[in-house]
């Protein structure tokens, strides 16, 4: 039987300054997993543009954390700035009284 380690980190001071610097009015939930960081965007309506929207504002947004996280005092969020970024966008409504939950998930490669 083979264990996996699943290591979660949560940063809601890191995902502030992020959330404020995009004009976002609900910060993104901020976490590194298993080395990984995670930008998830909810109700921010992201899964409903256009590609390009969609792609923009992951970049950016990507390039927004790499300066926050960069800055911060913390050495695992410094090493995290320079990895890959995950930016998802979740939104949920009901469609036919069914809770329906749209995902949509970009990594942007880590600075080399």
């Amino acid at each position: 039987m083979m264990l996996w380690e699943l290591e979660i980190h949560r940063f809601p001071t890191a995902a502030e300054p992020i959330g404020r610097t995009l004009g976002v009015a609900t910060p993104p939930e901020c976490r590194i997993q298993n080395g990984r960081t995670m930008l998830t965007f909810r109700r921010l309506g992201g899964t409903q543009w256009t590609e390009q929207q969609r792609m923009e504002f992951a970049l950016r947004a990507a390039s927004v954390a790499r300066g926050v996280l960069s800055a911060d005092r913390r050495s695992q969020l410094r090493r995290s700035a320079r990895r890959a970024i995950v930016v998802v966008y979740e939104d949920a409504s009901v469609v036919q009284g069914c809770a329906v939950v749209a995902r949509w998930e970009c990594v942007v490669p880590g600075q080399r």
